[in-house]
């Protein structure tokens, strides 16, 4: 007995050191395709990240193969990180969604574009149209596979919550001239309006991943994909260039809040 449990101790050390090679392994891809640099966590982030739907949704979670860097634009250089967020919810068995009209939910584990810049907004979410939309319930594989998640349905338990709706925001999509595919929901006066005729919308309709979420929040431009995380390192340099053109958008229809010169201060 005492050579099986040494046995299962040493297995269980080696698979977790194999799991770590192949998060290094997978963080190194993620940077050395998007040019930027492995990092170890979070912490470089302003607090408003807590305050947004995102984090609602995901009920805040554990980040995976993080990189960051300050990447030059032609407007100004962009402050990014990219990162994988398995969410809590996730690792509750649960998962939830935002309680707008129409509601959308996110997957389990969704890669998380955020990009810091000189500007101070209201709280914004805009949602192209995707699979999100569509709420559907985790398949059966994915619950076979999921201790949390047999244990919930063993239990009774829900399998889906509304999310809290962060407070700047109202479920009824507002009037205003977004491309199509796209809703947004805000506060319901602010510059989104002068933004997106400035610059963002056009910036939108480039972005045509379907899914997609873009968050004004603050000094943070925050781009994710609804439905499930960017597989593969060149699949999260594509979503951190798309968030780039989302951010020119922005840049192109707002002024700076310091003068050149002077380094924003961050919340």
């Amino acid at each position: 007995m005492g050579w099986l449990f040494l046995g299962g101790v040493a297995a269980a050390l080696a698979f977790l050191a194999s799991r770590g090679v192949v998060r290094r392994k997978n963080q190194e891809a993620a940077a050395n395709a998007s040019g930027l640099i492995a990092v170890r966590d979070l912490s470089h982030l302003p607090p408003s990240l807590q305050r947004s739907a995102l984090w609602t949704l995901a009920d805040g979670g554990f980040e995976q193969r993080v990189v960051h860097g300050v990447v030059p634009r032609l407007r100004e250089d962009t402050d990014v990180t990219a990162f994988d967020l398995e969410t809590l919810r996730e690792k509750r068995g649960e998962w939830a969604y935002l309680p707008v009209d129409p509601p959308f939910r996110i997957g389990g584990v969704v890669s998380v574009v955020i990009c810091e810049i000189d500007r101070d907004f209201p709280h914004y979410v805009l949602k192209r149209a995707g699979l999100g939309d569509a709420l559907i319930d985790d398949d059966m594989m994915e619950r076979t596979g999921h201790v949390a998640k047999l244990a919930r349905d063993s239990l009774g338990l829900a399998r889906s919550y509304p999310a809290e709706l962060p407070g700047a925001l109202v479920p009824q999509p507002l009037a205003v001239a977004v491309p199509e595919h796209w809703r947004a929901y805000g506060p319901t006066d602010g510059p989104l309006g002068e933004l997106l005729a400035n610059g963002l919308a056009e910036a939108l309709r480039k972005a045509i991943r379907r899914d997609l979420v873009v968050e004004l929040i603050g000094g943070l431009v925050i781009c994710y994909p609804a439905a499930r995380e960017a597989a593969g390192g060149d699949a999260l340099a594509e979503l951190t260039e798309l968030a780039l053109i989302v951010v020119d958008g922005v840049l192109a229809a707002s002024p700076r809040i310091s003068p050149r010169g002077i380094e924003a201060r961050r919340d």
